[in-house]
């Protein structure tokens, strides 16, 4: 391979051939699956006995291994075209990139890869360090160029031996066999691309250290991650916010056929994850509320989080929180899902982001972003709702979710973050404001709160002041009895009249929050008017705290 040969090649053709090996295979395994069923297994099953039928059952037996094995191989060589094309691509990238630096420094480069620098005019004929300098950057330049032709050479006579390899099998046989077949599989000789799989931070590795390893990558070896793996690119904290939307655009059909491939009929927990990944789609295509969310819709709906873990994850947000002045996340509490993130959640952080641009004089469409974060399994009516063990599950992962946001924030002066939680979500934020360090947020909203397992709001970490709270006078969630609550013998006072299930109460004149004014509304509704607009001030004041005017809400005295 030379400068020539690995600067103008289009690698192109090589994913079309892998592709063209896809569907041999999936065609090919169409065949064997028939025979197996059709034939072998159909003998099997007949009741067949003796030495004929013995015999028979075994020569079918290993016609069923010779085409397994066949399969294995013919999947193999998409594999290897598709990862020494991945691996070609990232190394022409990268003489490109050089050959482009070389140019924009007025450097000249022959076919062999020679660098000359560009000659000294002025004064600088005189200046020795000026001469040393040119000299050095040209070395720099000529080391990139060496390096990527080496790697794309090493790249081609891997793919090359592997392809010879199976070219091999297939003339004497050994492609036939089981056995070898499968150590193939398992003795392949690793791509250049995998090095680069290899080189990404381990999973408890910081936002930051991520982010760090991310930004070292060139567009084509990031754009390249995107596309062949992107599920370990969407949910990793510290990935840019428009990168994670790419590759969960990509993993949310895989998700949705998936489980539509299932065996049926589904398993509740399985049917209810099909309905949420499939509404999660709708709303992303603008099939929901109107068509908001529609690509090319402003603001932006992006896909930060999906995955199929617990009971479903998703991370849906309006805007783009890398570039906003402003960010707001949602964490939302008991019987939330799937369905409800890509419905109702994402609606309430859609007014919520309308809210606060309405806050502004002159809003900017780009200046906030408001999303829902269901990253955690939240309480679905059954015991677990009486505990805070998923709050402090969840609370972990909300923590590191809005570091990576820090991480991956552009300019100069980082976002202003305001951290909502509701119903048991609210314990979630609690638990992880609670944690080492603090929560990565500036203000916290607690609304329908059943309290947050601190006593005062000072133990939160974002300062007394910039707690805030909403609680309706007759949603039942914020009156949840605790321990606390019993009456002392002989007094006929209350043990602790502002405990609450999880805590003192965060609407307690006791727990020092701000406490901004909502509607009383009725038992029935009033836990979920917060974000609806049903609330009074409630959604107002939420939008007024996101766009950092705090000092125009409409306050309430502490209970």
């Amino acid at each position: 391979m030379d400068l020539m040969a690995l600067r103008d090649t289009d690698f192109g053709g090589m994913y079309d051939t892998a592709d063209a090996y896809d569907g041999l295979d999936k065609a090919f395994g169409g065949h064997a699956d028939s025979w197996n069923s059709g034939v072998d297994q159909r003998v099997r099953d007949s009741g067949w006995t003796g030495n004929a039928g013995d015999t028979a059952g075994q020569s079918l037996s290993l016609t069923t291994s010779k085409l397994r094995a066949a399969r294995v191989e013919l999947e193999m060589i998409g594999e290897v075209l598709r990862g020494g094309a991945d691996a070609l691509f990232l190394a022409q990238s990268k003489l490109r990139q050089a050959l482009f630096d070389a140019q924009a420094a007025g450097m000249s480069v022959n076919e062999c890869g020679v660098v000359s620098p560009p000659p000294l005019t002025g004064a600088d004929r005189h200046d020795p360090d000026a001469r040393t300098s040119l000299e050095a950057e040209s070395h720099g330049i000529a080391d990139r160029i060496t390096a990527a032709i080496a790697e794309a050479d090493a790249a081609d006579r891997a793919t090359a031996d592997q392809l010879r390899h199976y070219t091999a099998n297939a003339r004497n046989g050994n492609g036939l066999n089981l056995q070898s077949a499968t150590m193939d599989r398992l003795s392949t000789t690793r791509t250049p691309l995998d090095a680069l799989l290899n080189g990404m931070p381990k999973p408890d590795a910081s936002p930051a250290a991520v982010n760090s390893w991310w930004k070292g990558l060139t567009p084509d070896e990031q754009q390249r991650l995107i596309k062949t793996h992107p599920e370990l690119i969407g949910n990793c904290n510290g990935i840019p916010s428009l990168a994670r939307d790419q590759a969960n655009q990509i993993v949310l059909p895989r998700l949705v056929d998936t489980y539509r491939n299932k065996p049926q009929p589904l398993s509740p927990d399985d049917q209810q994850k099909l309905d949420g990944f499939q509404r999660i789609q709708d709303r992303l295509d603008g099939k929901v509320d109107g068509g908001e969310g529609r690509p090319g819709s402003n603001p932006p709906l992006l896909l930060l989080g999906i995955g199929e873990e617990g009971q479903g994850r998703a991370i849906l947000c309006w805007g783009n929180p890398d570039t906003a002045k402003n960010v707001s996340s949602i964490v939302p509490g008991l019987n939330s899902n799937l369905v409800g993130a890509g419905g109702g959640d994402t609606a309430s952080a859609k007014r919520i982001y309308d809210a606060a641009q309405g806050t502004e004089l002159h809003p900017d469409p780009g200046s906030t972003a408001s999303m829902i974060w269901l990253g955690y399994d939240a309480p679905q009516q059954d015991v677990s709702v009486a505990t805070k063990d998923r709050a402090v599950v969840g609370a972990a992962s909300y923590d590191q979710f809005l570091a990576g946001l820090r991480a991956t924030h552009e300019g100069g002066a980082p976002a202003h973050v305001t951290s909502i939680g509701h119903s048991y979500g609210s314990l979630v934020v609690g638990q992880a404001a609670q944690r080492q360090g603090g929560l990565p947020a500036d203000d916290i909203v607690l609304v329908g709160s059943p309290g947050t397992g601190a006593d005062n709001a000072s133990q939160l970490g974002v300062g007394q002041g910039h707690v805030y709270v909403g609680s309706a006078m007759w949603d039942p969630v914020t009156h949840l009895p605790s321990g606390t609550n019993i009456v002392l013998p002989g007094t006929g006072q209350l043990l602790d009249p502002d405990g609450l299930w999880y805590g003192k109460d965060p609407a307690s004149a006791g727990f020092g929050a701000q406490r901004f004014q909502v509607d009383d509304g009725a038992v029935w509704d009033s836990h979920d008017n917060y974000f609806n607009g049903k609330g009074g001030e409630s959604l107002s004041n939420i939008g007024k705290i996101v766009a950092g005017h705090p000092e125009r809400i409409s306050r309430e005295a502490g209970r």
